[in-house]
């Protein structure tokens, strides 16, 4: 009986460590940069770290939503941001991109988590 206890209370104290464990691993692993260019359908599936040259853009006032066309060496690659509150890029801004990539409609794109101009 009093050994059934210990062994839940040790059991709980693992899983607790654990969960924290990965929460903080969640936190300060970055993902792998992958270049633009290099962005295929064998990442699908993946969280990367991309940067580009915003070609083209648009923004949904209604559905809060940020669509980038980024540009490197010739190659195009659609950036989806949703939930965002309003657009402070402009073509020709350099960007890094933090997001899952996924294919839409036949064609690759990062459905991103997180955008920052570089210059």
């Amino acid at each position: 009986m009093l050994a059934d206890k210990l062994i839940i209370r040790l059991s709980l104290v693992v899983i607790i460590l654990g969960l924290v464990g990965l929460y903080l691993t969640s936190i300060f692993v970055e993902p792998e940069f992958v270049g633009l260019s290099e962005i295929s359908t064998k990442n699908v599936g993946d969280v990367v770290k991309t940067r580009g040259i915003i070609s083209s853009y648009s923004f949904s006032e209604k559905s809060k939503t940020l669509f980038l066309d980024l540009e490197e060496n010739g190659k195009k690659l659609s950036v989806v941001l949703f939930n965002f509150d309003e657009n402070p890029f402009e073509r020709g801004d350099e960007v890094s991109v933090k997001g899952e990539v996924s294919v839409y409609e036949g064609k690759l794109e990062i459905i991103a988590r997180d955008i920052e101009k570089i210059k």
